[in-house]
């Protein structure tokens, strides 16, 4: 049987010669009483591993851990099954060291190589407001970075975490270091689970575009509902409420898509009657919105979405709010030379929407058009820009608002 095991040997070191000359020093013998010689006599006898191709030996000599490993790594390729497979995880679990000095990936290790990933991009960003939108301009530089940890077949932590730095500042060590959010993501035939501090992006990004605190379930196949509650907010007015939210989506046909969104809000108080930070003036409240999106042709894509509430605020806006939009072609930033063309047509304020993109251009109180678009120069670049123009409902002022920014995925 040593005869048979240091054929084996000898016939996978001449097959790995590559490995081999990587090799610069001797090599401990597998004692002669070892199980593993059984082992590899039984994957020899069924097939797993062999020796010289015409059948005969080349004597009888000792067989070192590193050739050890050497038939292992033949056998792990065959990918055995039943007991020869307990067979080759055994050698496995025996020769590890040997095997990652020869750069043999153990199917465990790869395991737990694929539990943990990471993704996300770099932004560079300049934004200049008008001169009556009371904003000082700024440009930044962001990273995104996006990690995903397997806990089970189900479930998963997802986090983001988000690094911002001043690029007007001449010394490049000022910025903010976030966590901004992370939580466990639970996946079943049937719905998924959201629990922990997770984004949102409802109503088109109208109603709200910011993290949830709290728990979040999705169901249903056609008719998609997700539920949700816990505290939302907007870190652009520091305003924060408790909120029970109910999201339904259903396509009425092919290409056109229905959508109902309902939540009830109670605001945190800084004070007796201060509500903080927010023209809202009620001790709690609901919102609403209807809408629908549909493709038109095979280039073009409208989106309508009508929105109220029942909110009091402490200045004279409209508690109904609307977006229209019209998107011309897709980007898709694996895809070189692809584009988008945007058009958009919209009111939002504090009673409107919660925490809405476009709140930022005024104060809270946007009611204008916004046009822009964004390429794919490279794989993996976006490029973008969108201007805005319009009024504060308010104030009656001109808003101006141009954004321009280049992204970098990875």
């Amino acid at each position: 049987m040593k005869k048979l095991i240091a054929a084996v040997g000898t016939a996978c070191l001449l097959g790995s010669c590559g490995v081999a000359n990587a090799a610069a020093s001797p090599f401990t013998d597998v004692p002669q009483d070892s199980w593993a010689y059984d082992a590899v006599a039984q994957l020899a006898a069924d097939g797993i591993v062999e020796g010289y191709g015409d059948g005969t030996f080349k004597g009888k000599r000792a067989i070192t851990r590193f050739e050890m490993a050497q038939i292992t790594a033949k056998a792990m390729a065959k990918n055995p099954q039943g007991a020869d497979k307990a067979l080759v995880e055994k050698l496995q679990a025996e020769f590890s060291e040997e095997l990652k000095n020869l750069g043999v990936r153990v199917a465990e290790l790869e395991r737990n190589a694929d539990k943990l990933r990471f993704d996300g991009f770099f932004r560079l960003r300049q934004e200049h407001f008008g001169k009556d939108n009371n904003f000082a301009n700024t440009s930044k530089a962001y990273v995104e970075l996006y990690t995903h940890a397997q806990v089970n077949d189900n479930w998963t932590v997802e986090s983001k975490e988000k690094i911002t730095t001043n690029m007007k500042n001449d010394q490049g060590n000022t910025g903010l270091v976030e966590l901004h959010n992370a939580y466990g993501y639970g996946k079943y035939k049937n719905f998924t689970v959201k629990v922990g501090k997770f984004d949102t992006v409802d109503g088109y990004a109208y109603t709200h575009e910011d993290p949830m605190r709290g728990v979040q379930v999705t169901l249903g196949t056609k008719l998609k509902a997700k539920i949700a509650g816990g505290r939302i907010g907007n870190p652009n007015n520091k305003f924060d409420a408790d909120v029970v939210s109910g999201i339904f989506t259903y396509p009425i046909a092919k290409r056109t898509n229905l959508y109902a969104g309902y939540y009830y809000l109670k605001p945190w108080r800084l004070g007796a009657n201060a509500f903080q930070c927010k023209n809202v003036a009620k001790e709690d409240y609901s919102l609403g919105n209807i809408g629908f999106d549909t493709l038109l042709g095979k280039n073009f894509r409208f989106i309508a979405l009508y929105s109220r509430s029942n909110a009091e605020s402490t200045v004279p806006v409209n508690r109904n709010g609307f977006l229209i939009e019209l998107d011309y072609k897709r980007m898709m930033v694996q895809n070189p030379g692809s584009f988008m063309l945007m058009l958009r047509h919209l009111r939002v304020n504090d009673t409107t929407a919660i925490s809405s993109r476009y709140e930022a251009y005024c104060q809270g109180r946007a009611y204008g058009t916004e046009i822009g678009g964004c390429y794919a120069p490279i794989k993996n670049v976006e490029l973008g820009a969108k201007y805005f123009f319009g009024k504060d409902e308010v104030t009656k002022k001109t808003k101006t608002f141009v954004r321009t920014e280049a992204k970098y995925f990875f």
